[in-house]
């Protein structure tokens, strides 16, 4: 197998977790905004507003905070993947691939960590 048909494969495989991650962003996002509206809320808010006050978002980083860091993680992977993409649409080359590979996963362990620390620290 040559490396056009090694790298076309593992394109591929990582489209597919491109399709699960915006699956699961479906989900986790639509239980994130929930949260603000009044009456399905199952922090029980009154009004948008009451929402963004300091108990309630400390009350949802107690309770849901498992899937804020979730929310965090697929978001920032699926949204570094595709950055990933058309960078590597925009050039060829093994220098330029690595260089796109090493600066994406750079991003994705300081934003990462840094997200999971202000999760964390709410917790």
């Amino acid at each position: 197998m040559g490396e056009g048909e090694r790298d076309m494969g593992r394109a591929s495989s990582i489209q597919i977790w491109q399709y699960i991650t915006a699956i699961i962003l479906i989900f986790v996002l639509s239980f994130h905004l929930i949260e603000r509206v009044p009456g399905l809320s199952p922090l029980g808010v009154k009004s948008y507003e009451d929402s963004v006050k300091i108990e309630p978002v400390k009350k949802a980083y107690s309770s849901y905070g498992w899937i804020l860091a979730t929310l965090l993680i697929v978001a920032l992977f699926h949204g570094l993947n595709g950055l990933r993409g058309m960078l590597l649409e925009l050039r060829q080359g093994r220098g330029w691939r690595i260089f796109v590979e090493v600066l994406i996963w750079g991003l994705f362990i300081i934003f990462g960590a840094w997200g999971l620390r202000t999760v964390l620290l709410m917790t």
